[in-house]
């Protein structure tokens, strides 16, 4: 029997209220038995009744996203869904990292990826460092968007689940929908999209961008969007052709240090700090019904991902000890170097001829004036070519006369990565952002500054298989598997080898490497149901990640990498294995003519040779290590209810991440670390950047038929301070931001806008760290907190015109 996918009122527990889009609508949807149908692997297109996950899953759809009014994605799920929240490493708004239950998916290099991340079946984690460009995702081209928990079948990288994106198509959206926005501090949006059914086929195109100045110094945005789709469908068939384009160009300020922001919170710490992305991929897609049993999906991609990244920092380089004319490193923290400090060899950054070192000269005292402070700006260059494609069969055919779902499917992708990385001199003047000489430098001792070119190759190969099935005709099973097996290459191109004759100075030791990694994980669970209306579930899983060719290049203690610009060759990681266990309840019932849905959930992840980024008492570098044992447990609990003229939602939500074993880390920042830097990790100590306790409400009120109004709320409790990892220092406050929106349907296709985000100008950080206050002599600081302060309170106003379809009121409040 075919299960046909029905759009649910509220989809799994972030219970988005934007179905009330009118008082039929919302009396209707309450009347009709709802079958809500989800798709189980990463490419979709089975169909599965979502009351036979064992697992928590939680769905967002484009209206939902729309009535979230949110910056962007990783926004919109933060101010609802429970277990998410992000934290601003880089101050911008754009590239903000998304946690969920403790685990991360972020653009910046080095941070621990734990998230997998799809689009269309397309694994979009870039394949140099797992990280994910949230900005490349068309926002408005989103159909609906998944947010699994644990899964195995989606792969390497979903330790703590994936998320999955589905687009639009103009099967599903037809007509023109423009819209137009302006905010605080330069905001302006607008976007674009039209579909169009012609028989059997349908196009589908949308355009979106955004330009924002900037609340702070330097921490500029400007993002361009564009996706298409081109489908053909019949009875039996139905294939798509899409393709994507992004560009951004985002100013990444960082954090501050605590005593600059007391002074002006819109100050920066050293750069500029600059990323510039561009991507593009063409994908085909196509589900196929074989027999009434038996159905095929499949797609195949290619996608070419090209990143520029500026960062600039203070740095150890220092006037050399016999002429201060010259510059030599500072290598006391450089093993195996005993005599004098390295003298800098300097080349032209354009030709790599040999130049003389710049003159900086301190002062009388032996310090530097502003203007002289010398500098590094760590420059680097990505360019990845990856392909792939998946095949998945399944079948519906009963099985000794109960209901059977089976899927069995493979997947490969492949990804060619160049990255090659220096490092240039710069001057630090007053406003701390640093000017360049145009030369690059390195030294002729292991570990030192070197320049880098390599090439990486990713061979990634996984097969699944899952089957549920139904004990009775209210217990259901399921059980699973994923192998997945990952072939990561690295080979060293020679471009530096010139700069010396052994090969082991300036350029380093050879960066060729050769690694594999094989994983086969299971996974079980059962779902019962209690009444027609609630449901138990209990499940256990097993996920991995591999290495990633920037891991596997920077894990040396003794030859700590910046990794922005450099890598080395250094020992082989260990794969990270997580281990998870989830029980829970939910349900939905009517009352008082509305619909209540509600979940209960705990569960427990164990992470094995889990990977982080440790500090390096080497100013600005840092390496990659297995580090033993962590975990993350919680609780999550959600409501949420939708009737005629109002709707509410709220959820809570309790992450315990911790360290189950014993172990040295180095964090020389770290105000209460050792002489030699290092800082001593017990079990039980809390993992840093994650805070325990999340709390979100929100609702919203049908003031007349056409004019809405609506407010949320998320609060969040203290953290410790990334590099406190044995949490010996204060923690990171905790804080509570109010937002207010409304909508107003003036005519049928013409709607207007507009919120107040952070209604009470609440000050507060979502990420803190420490830093070297000696680094910068003429600032003269003493504090070693350093912040990224949040947006203050800002405006938005907007306009929305849609025709060529019927249109209707959209309800403000998210969820």
């Amino acid at each position: 029997m075919r299960l046909k996918f029905v759009r649910a009122i509220a989809l799994g527990a972030t219970g988005m209220a934007t179905a009330m889009s009118g008082p039929a609508a919302a009396q209707d949807t309450i009347a009709l038995p709802e079958i809500d149908v989800i798709g189980t692997t990463p490419l979709g297109g089975d169909g599965l009744d979502r009351d036979k996950v064992p697992a928590n899953v939680y769905s967002v759809s484009s209206d939902q996203l729309r009535a979230a009014n949110a910056t962007t994605v990783q926004e919109g799920l933060s101010q609802t869904t429970p277990g998410v929240s992000i934290s601003d490493v880089t101050g911008n708004p754009f590239n903000k990292e998304l946690f969920f239950r403790g685990f991360q998916a972020s653009q910046t290099n080095g941070a621990p990826q734990g998230l997998a991340v799809y689009q269309n079946g397309v694994r979009v984690n870039e394949s140099f460092g797992d990280t994910v460009n949230f900005e490349f995702i068309p926002t408005v081209a989103i159909d609906q968007l998944d947010v699994w928990t644990n899964n195995p079948v989606f792969g390497l990288n979903a330790l703590g689940g994936a998320l999955s994106f589905q687009t639009k198509n103009g099967f599903t959206f037809q007509g023109v929908e423009l819209e137009a926005q302006i905010g605080s501090f330069g905001r302006r949006e607008g976007s674009a999209q039209w579909g169009q059914q012609f028989g059997n086929w349908a196009g589908y195109i949308a355009i979106d961008g955004a330009r924002d100045d900037g609340w702070r110094d330097f921490s500029a945005s400007n993002v361009k969007r564009v996706f298409g789709d081109v489908g053909y469908k019949t009875d039996r068939a139905e294939i798509h052709l899409n393709f994507t384009y992004a560009d951004s160009k985002l100013g990444v300020v960082g954090p501050t240090p605590f005593e600059l922001l007391e002074e002006r919170r819109r100050n920066v710490y050293t750069g500029d700090q600059i990323n510039e992305n561009e991507m593009g991929m063409l994908n085909l897609q196509g589900k196929f019904e074989i027999t009434d049993a038996w159905s095929l999906q499949a797609n195949a991609y290619y996608r070419r991902y090209k990143s520029k990244r500026v960062d600039g920092n203070d740095t150890d380089v220092r006037p050399c000890e016999d002429d201060a004319t010259l510059l030599c490193l500072e290598a006391d923290d450089f093993p195996g170097v005993d005599d004098d400090d390295p003298r800098l060899i300097v080349r032209d950054v354009r030709t790599g001829l040999p130049l003389a070192n710049p003159g900086f000269v301190p002062d009388a005292d032996g310090e530097f004036p502003a203007g002289l402070t010398p500098g590094s700006i760590e420059r680097s260059r990505v360019r990845t070519d990856s392909a792939g494609g998946t095949l998945q069969a399944t079948n519906e055919s009963e099985l000794f006369g109960r209901k059977n779902h089976f899927v069995i499917g493979a997947a490969y992708d492949f990804g060619k990565t160049d990255f090659s990385g220096f490092s240039e001199l710069c001057f630090i003047p007053e406003n701390l952002q640093c000017i360049g000489t145009g030369q690059f430098y390195y030294t002729e001792i292991p570990g030192g500054i070197t320049p880098v070119d390599l090439t990486a190759k990713n061979h990634y190969l996984g097969l699944y298989a899952t089957d549920t099935y139904d004990i009775t005709d209210r217990l259901s099973a399921t059980i699973g598997a994923r192998f997945n097996y990952a072939k990561i290459i690295t080979k060293d191109k020679g471009k530096y080898a010139p700069l010396n004759e052994d090969r082991d100075g300036p350029a380093g030791p050879n960066l060729d490497g050769n690694h594999d990694f094989t994983r086969f994980n299971p996974m079980g669970g059962l779902t019962y149901k209690i009444t027609p209306d609630i449901t138990g579930y209990a499940s256990y899983s097993e996920s991995n990640r591999a290495p990633t060719p920037l891991e596997l290049g920077c894990s040396n203690p003794d030859i700590p990498c910046p990794l922005e610009a450099t890598l080395v060759s250094d020992p082989p990681l260990k794969q990270v294995v997580t281990r998870t266990g989830e029980v829970g309840l939910r349900g939905k019932t009517n009352i008082a003519d509305g619909l209540l849905r509600w979940s209960f959930g705990l569960y427990q992840a164990n992470n094995k040779n889990d990977i982080l980024s440790i500090p390096s008492n080497i100013a600005g570098r840092a390496y990659f290590d297995n580090v033993g044992k962590t975990r993350r447990q919680g609780v999550e609990v959600a409501a949420q209810y939708s009737a005629e003229k109002w709707a509410l939602y709220v959820n809570y939500s309790y992450v315990n991440a911790t360290f189950r074993k014993n172990v040295t880390l180095g964090s020389p920042n770290n105000p209460q670390a050792n002489e030699d830097g290092e800082i001593d990790v017990r079990k039980g100590d809390r993992l840093t950047g994650i805070p325990a306790h999340q709390f979100k409400i929100g609702g919203a009120y049908r003031v007349t038929p056409e004019w809405t109004v609506g407010a949320d709320a998320q609060v969040y409790g203290s953290q410790y301070f990334v590099g406190d990892e044995s949490n010996q220092n204060g923690k990171l406050d905790g804080y509570a931001v109010v937002n207010v929106n409304t909508s107003y349907q003036v005519t049928q296709q013409i709607r207007v806008f507009g919120g107040i985000r952070n209604l009470f100008d609440k000050k507060y950080e979502t990420y803190g760290t420490f830093f070297d206050e000696d680094d910068i002599g003429f600032l003269e600081l003493e504090d070693q907190r350093s912040l990224t302060p949040a947006r203050p309170i800002s405006f938005y106003a907007g306009l929305n015109y849609k025709f060529g379809a019927e249109a209707a009121p959209v309800l403000v409040t998210k969820y």
